[in-house]
């Protein structure tokens, strides 16, 4: 058995995605997604926006950023950043470590965050954010020492800036956590005032994760769909202008300094809105002419993963133009309620996260690669419904505030939608990761004695397009000979 039953082994360096992202799935569709529906819900019968507990749907918010998408993030990076490197995993020790702290972390928070107010709870919940923060502390050593040791021939190098300003934003993010939860266990509070939450959540969902998929789009995504990446100044001048988008964001949401919060906010926004159209543009994701080729394309038997990027970058753009209007009104004297914020945060997390999620995992997940080609129009159910209840929850739980009513209803309704499209999802993607799924032992012609059975991944090369899997007898993952 010897070296293979290790995390530092051929056998176990090929699926070390896969534990994290099973965790990503229990999480969603328990405490994350499904808690959500269930808070919607109560909200819809009560027809009361405020009827769920501050500490539930905070913590509900904790398990979907750090669970959902946190668990996703690390599974993917600890699989493709090696192959974007095309070298072993540094500190593969680390690997299984921060998989059990972060998870213990989450856990410890949903069950604490809404006791906070006894002593013994607030706590277990600090415990809970140290132990995520030792969880990601791991991730980022072991990924930034699989970085700065080898370098990717291949892809654009500023997509490395990114992600690499991504993962400092998710360790900050994590120290943030620690920091938040002793202010509440020393203050007896159960829940996070927003003068803390609001530059809390700006820095983790837009600094760490929107940083993080905007850096795995650039070195992907072009390849996807046969495109070449963009290079040179305008993405760094993109990555400055967004980075300094958030900074502004976190310290207008700090209203620090004081008194100029609103226009630091307004700024910021302006900035963000134009970076991200900017960075959108750049890589040509609507251009007409390539769509209509890859619709044609013999070697894509389907395009949903396209269209779910396509639509993912699109909600990204609704909720920077969202929080640009509501900093608008905010600086006119005139600020938004809870409930308009609370529908661009869904755009954001839903709208772009999970899109993005489960788009990309039908091209980088081997093991859901195959899955995929074979049963295509599964995909556009899981589309149809994650579209649907995204576009439901964002519209009617702000036209619940204004209206009431029928709005109520269908809101309370929109969240199971997601919940189906993520639970046929996680199915589809939970039985795929249950198969084998070993390819080729070489990447563009390359042979790699420490894989030798190299997992059929995305090829390196700027404008090659990956060919679809063929589907075994036994159900092993094998290439088509047709490219």
């Amino acid at each position: 058995m010897g070296n293979k039953q290790t995390w530092g082994g051929e056998f176990r360096q090929n699926h070390l995605y896969k534990p994290f992202l099973r965790g990503a799935l229990i999480i969603v569709l328990t405490v994350g997604c499904t808690l959500g529906a269930v808070n919607l819900a109560v909200m819809a019968f009560n027809a009361d926006l405020s009827a769920v507990w501050s500490s539930l749907i905070q913590s509900h918010a904790y398990a979907q950023i750090f669970g959902w998408v946190g668990l996703f993030i690390m599974g993917m990076s600890y699989h493709m950043v090696p192959r974007f490197f095309l070298r072993p995993l540094k500190r593969p020790g680390l690997v299984l470590p921060s998989l059990l702290l972060v998870t213990s972390g989450i856990l410890l928070r949903i069950i604490t965050q809404p006791l906070a107010g006894h002593p013994l709870a607030a706590l277990a919940m600090v415990v809970s954010a140290l132990l995520g923060l030792c969880g990601v502390t791991l991730f980022v050593w072991a990924m930034g020492d699989t970085m700065l040791r080898g370098s990717d021939k291949y892809g654009p190098p500023l997509y490395v800036l990114y992600v690499g300003a991504g993962f400092v934003w998710f360790w900050l993010s994590s120290l943030a956590t620690v920091l938040v939860t002793t202010y509440l266990a020393m203050n007896g509070l159960d829940s996070i005032p927003q003068s803390w939450d609001a530059p809390y959540l700006r820095g983790t969902l837009n600094g760490a994760i929107v940083t993080i998929v905007l850096g795995f789009t650039l070195r992907t995504v072009p390849q996807i769909m046969g495109t070449r990446p963009p290079i040179g100044w305008p993405i760094r001048a993109i990555f400055a202008a967004y980075t300094l988008a958030i900074l502004l964001q976190v310290a207008g949401d700090s209203d620090w300094p004081a008194g100029a919060g609103t226009s630091l906010d307004l700024i910021g926004a302006m900035l963000e809105v134009t970076a991200l159209m900017s960075f959108v543009a750049l890589l040509k994701l609507y251009n007409l002419g390539s769509i209509f080729s890859h619709r044609h394309n013999r070697h894509r038997k389907n395009a949903w993963p396209e269209r779910f990027v396509r639509t993912a970058y699109f909600w990204l753009i609704v909720a920077a133009a969202l929080n640009f209007s509501y900093s608008l009104s905010a600086h006119l004297g005139q600020p938004v309620p809870h409930a308009f914020v609370a529908s661009y945060h869904h755009a954001l997390t839903v709208g772009f996260f999970s899109m993005m999620i489960v788009g990309m995992s039908m091209k980088l997940v081997p093991a859901f690669i195959g899955v995929m080609n074979k049963q295509p129009r599964l995909a556009g159910v899981v589309f149809i419904l994650l579209v649907t209840g995204n576009t439901l929850r964002i519209a009617c739980e702000s036209m619940s505030y204004l209206y009431g009513g029928a709005f109520y209803l269908i809101m309370g309704l929109s969240g199971f939608i997601e919940v189906c499209a993520l639970g046929l999802y996680g199915v589809l993607l939970w039985r795929a990761m249950s198969l084998p799924s070993y390819g080729q032992n070489s990447i563009n012609g390359k042979k790699f004695k420490k894989f030798k059975k190299f997992e059929r991944f995305i090829p390196l090369e700027p404008v090659q397009v990956a060919p679809p899997v063929q589907q075994t007898a036994v159900g092993q993952s094998v290439p088509s000979r047709s490219h």
